[in-house]
């Protein structure tokens, strides 16, 4: 009975104080079998605990917590929870060492040790995966765990890594049910978590499921947590589900819940608040695709003009400047898959592709004119690279700074042709016959410093981009002489048209 083992936990604490001495992380608590402690007003956990196999785990959010005169009734508690009656010897690891100190004057049988098979409980922080098996068997034969940590400045300094998936002590708490997010949190009290209905990830995921299915009117408890569910939904899809049935399981609820419910239209004239419904598919929806090679099951839409034969395609592979996009003059239709061949001696050397050109994050908007991730970027680490993004996107290969891989031929399969004009290149009776009649919905007009992303609707009606372009072209020798720079930039300034920005 998880409420037995919250209130024993709990036992004598009313209030527990964070404040202490460092910036605490967020917990995701997505396991059948783990349970917050402390959540805070936006229902982010914060404090939690787990029983695993014969064993038992309590998870803070930073390690400062672990060992904090503040919190010392809880960590009793703890200790004691984690012991389960046991009496038994309690293993700190060196960095927590503050904690004997603690425990002695309560008369706890403690000491610095490294996880060893005479102890009952081991207490450690969160910031290495070294022993991951063995923490995994220790708790899976009955011993208890107490682990703090933070993950906020882990994912500072791994941009572009979900801290739930490769932060070391993830490896750890994944499996227990419970991850420490890479976002932070203000340091400050709390209420501990009472009897009664709180916020739990699955929990919150059964109502919304039922909500769902049922079409019934949207009522507390669940209107209350849809933000804080839509978060912790993207999170908990960056967990790699292979070999694990119980992450595989939910996916395949979330799927499910989005092929009943339909991907909500979202648009200028359709607005979403953020705090919807709607907002959550449309958060579940793009997670939930980045999960997949092919998210066609997400999508029932025919593309128009697929090309089924390869389309080659030379890419400037030599960037001197910062990273750069290189445009393919392709697009990916919403749902579909493109596969792109890569010359092997490019793998590995730092391309990445990319679908979509709308790199605004929206997730934090109050409403919202388009989904909040519309673009999906991968690494070339192999010679034919297949890719598939839901909302579609124009297809770039993505360079990175100091490149000099001098012209990359690809091939693409399963791409649209998209308006493309260069100023000089290319032939004005070209786009009057075909070119500005393909069938993507996104064009590009580009001169030598600046590439303009517009709606193709906007330039089909356009017999010559060239006098438009010659003006920018104009625009842009001026700007480098007024910024007394070089004539030609290191790479093309672009200038893209959103629905919605994220800030501005």
């Amino acid at each position: 009975n998880l409420s037995l083992d919250a209130e024993f936990l709990l036992c004598g604490v009313s209030e527990l104080d964070l404040v202490t001495g460092g910036i605490p992380s967020i917990l995701l608590v997505h396991g059948v079998l783990s349970f917050p402690l402390c959540l805070d007003s936006s229902h982010r956990c914060l404090l939690a605990a787990a029983r695993y196999g014969r064993g038992r785990v309590v998870v803070a959010t930073h390690e400062s917590q672990l060992f904090s005169p503040k919190l010392a009734r809880f960590l009793l508690n703890a200790i004691r929870w984690l012991d389960a009656g046991r009496k038994g010897l309690v293993g700190v690891d060196a960095s927590l060492k503050k904690l004997c100190t603690l425990l002695s004057q309560e008369g706890v049988k403690s000491q610095v040790s490294q996880l060893t098979g005479d102890i009952s409980v081991y207490c450690c922080s969160s910031y290495s995966d070294r022993e991951a098996e063995r923490v995994h068997t220790f708790v899976a034969e009955g011993g208890g765990l107490l682990v703090g940590g933070q993950a906020w400045y882990w994912a500072s300094q791994n941009c572009g890594k979900a801290a739930v998936a490769k932060y070391p002590g993830n490896k750890i708490l994944n499996r227990f049910g419970l991850s420490i997010l890479g976002q932070s949190v203000q340091a400050a009290k709390h209420p501990a978590v009472g009897s009664g209905e709180h916020y739990h990830f699955r929990t919150a995921l059964t109502l919304f499921n039922r909500h769902v299915d049922k079409h019934e009117e949207l009522k507390a408890p669940l209107k209350d947590w849809l933000q804080r569910l839509a978060q912790d939904c993207a999170a908990f899809l960056h967990i790699p589900a292979r070999d694990c049935p119980a992450y595989a399981s939910l996916h395949r609820i979330l799927t499910k819940v989005l092929q009943r419910s339909g991907i909500p239209h979202v648009s200028r004239h359709c607005p979403v608040k953020s705090n919807s419904k709607e907002a959550v598919l449309l958060c579940m929806a793009t997670e939930l695709s980045l999960t997949m090679t092919d998210s066609a099951a997400l999508v029932q839409k025919s593309a128009a003009g697929v090309c089924a034969l390869p389309v080659a395609v030379e890419i400037d592979g030599t960037n001197p400047g910062k990273t750069a996009w290189r445009s393919t003059g392709l697009y990916l239709p919403e749902g579909h898959t493109a596969v792109i061949t890569f010359p092997c001696l490019v793998v590995g050397a730092g391309l990445k592709v990319q679908i979509g050109c709308h790199t605004d994050d929206l997730s934090h908007a109050t409403e919202l004119k388009r989904a909040p991730v519309v673009i999906r970027t991968c690494d070339v680490a192999c010679q034919k690279q297949s890719l598939s993004c839901l909302w579609g996107g124009l297809i770039y290969i993505v360079v990175p700074a100091r490149s000099v891989l001098g012209k990359v031929p690809i091939t693409v399969e399963g791409a649209v042709r998209a308006p493309f004009f260069k100023l000089g290149e290319t032939s004005e009776s070209q786009w009057k016959a075909c070119i500005r009649h393909y069938p993507a919905p996104w064009a590009e007009l580009a001169v030598e410093n600046l590439i303009l992303t517009v709606p193709s609707d906007s330039i089909r009606h356009m017999e010559n981009p060239q006098p438009l372009l010659t003006l920018w072209n104009e625009i842009m020798a001026a700007i480098s002489k007024l910024a007394a720079i070089p004539t030609k930039f290191p790479r093309p300034e672009r200038i893209v048209t959103d629905v919605q920005i994220s800030f501005g």
